[in-house]
């Protein structure tokens, strides 16, 4: 049977109890208001529906029961009640919208909350705990300029410094400047030790030394909003001054403008790592121990110019090899493997290609692919000394010493480095040929030396 009809039977049970029932009554109210306030959830459950039983109509019965199902965790069964109330009470209070937000925020649905609370403040439209949780529902949903209206209403009711604060930080999602400081400086004068007030200050002091900056490029963003290396450009600012919000927003932004472009796919994985939620950066494909002062200046302008490049010639192989040579530099293998099957389709015949790839895919722990690959480029280009030293250093990961010899030596024989040397005197000291090691030695020690002029 429902709860409801359960409670009703009760409801008829119970009649004509005169004088007693409104002691009981008193009883009843006295027990639930404690049983909540301590969190007995179960016990105010039995009370609450003993409450709705006895008074069908009784608005405050139907909310206590339902606040503790929430308490509880059976937000379905909350629903249920909720509908109930709906069915039963003639006159529901404002309460009922209240809580049918609350169980939907508590879903995950903040559409649902938000079009709940609105109701609720229809009939309570200066409740500021109920604005408060409207300004939230829009901030989820990047309402920015119905949290502004929002927190204008509570402010009006209540000066405050949480939501002079809220206020400033909605503006600066906003980029509307002047009106934000102005709120953070309220704040700051209603109650500086605030730690609302002092979170958010430190985060406007380090903004303020990049504003400038920021406000040259929303004035060429103003003439070109699309441009979406400008918007990985104050992207790159907002990181700089640690606010990752709005890093993460023109990120996202500038990647769905460019979906070639990696420079705002790397701006959006630090992002994402720095707000906590790098298992989002990973499913991206990107490594999560990316950090920006990973970045040196010089990638940052280079990642740049590929990109630039790239998007007038989408079907250059040579630069797609370029940027996953970079990116594998940074250890970032998986958009470096893209970037090298990006190149594949315009030349499968690239030999520089298939080295990175190989490179890539050792790093995501396929030395299978990896052989095959850089296999492809000495067949490709018997001349490509790197080729051969990375097909030699795999074949000594394989325990193929014999062959990484041969290989090696190919290496050498076009381009001599100390690196290639000393990987052959390994391989030489492995199969036993301790003389030719020990050559491989002395060669790679006078070219260090000559190196350093020493």
């Amino acid at each position: 049977m429902r709860p409801f009809v359960l409670l009703f039977l009760l409801s008829l049970l119970l009649s004509g109890c005169g004088p007693k029932l409104s002691r009981e009554e008193k009883d009843l109210r006295r027990e639930l208001r404690q049983a909540l306030r301590e969190r007995s959830f179960e016990k105010a459950v039995q009370l609450a529906a003993r409450g709705v039983g006895r008074s069908p109509q009784n608005n405050h019965a139907w909310e206590s029961l339902v606040r503790a199902q929430v308490g509880l965790g059976e937000l379905k069964t909350a629903g249920q009640t909720l509908d109930e109330w709906r069915a039963v009470v003639r006159r529901p209070s404002p309460a009922l919208e209240e809580l049918a937000g609350d169980v939907a925020r508590k879903e995950g649905d903040w559409q649902r909350a938000l079009s709940s609370w609105s109701k609720a403040l229809g009939e309570r439209p200066k409740s500021i705990r109920i604005l408060a949780k409207v300004a939230r529902a829009q901030r989820q949903q990047r309402l920015w300029q119905a949290e502004e209206r929002t927190l204008g209403l509570m402010l009006a009711t209540e000066e405050n410094a949480t939501t002079r604060m809220e206020r400033a930080l909605c503006r600066r999602r906003m980029r509307r400047w002047p009106e934000a400081l102005e709120d953070f400086r309220r704040a700051r004068e209603l109650a500086p030790e605030d730690p609302d007030v002092r979170r958010g200050a430190k985060l406007f002091e380090r903004l303020g030394k990049f504003l400038g900056e920021i406000r040259e490029l929303e004035a060429r963003l103003a003439v070109t909003p699309d441009d979406d290396q400008l918007l990985a450009d104050r992207a790159l600012l907002f990181l700089r001054s640690e606010d990752y919000e709005l890093a993460l927003a023109d990120s996202e932004t500038a990647a769905e403008k460019a979906t070639w472009a990696m420079r705002p796919r790397l701006f959006q994985a630090i992002a994402l790592i720095e707000l906590g939620r790098a298992d989002e950066s990973d499913r991206a494909g990107l490594d999560p121990r990316l950090r920006l002062g990973a970045l040196s200046p010089e990638f940052l302008e280079t990642m740049s110019r590929l990109d630039a490049e790239i998007s007038v010639e989408r079907d250059n192989a040579e630069l797609y090899v370029t940027r996953a040579w970079h990116l594998n530099e940074i250890g970032q293998p998986k958009p470096a493997l893209a970037d090298v099957e990006s190149a594949l389709r315009s030349d499968n015949k690239l030999a520089g290609a298939y080295v990175e790839g190989s490179y890539a895919l050792t790093k995501l722990g396929r030395p299978e692919e990896a052989f095959a690959q850089i296999k492809r480029a000495t067949e490709l280009d018997a001349n490509f000394s790197t080729a051969w030293h990375y097909r030699g250093e795999l074949e000594m990961n394989r325990g193929d010493h014999a062959s990484a010899i041969e290989s090696l030596s190919r290496a050498l024989a076009i381009n001599q480095t100390a690196a290639g040397l000393q990987k052959r005197e390994e391989c030489y000291i492995k199969v036993g040929l301790l003389q030719k090691a020990e050559e491989d030695h002395r060669a790679s020690e006078a070219l260090k030396a000559h190196a350093t002029g020493f």
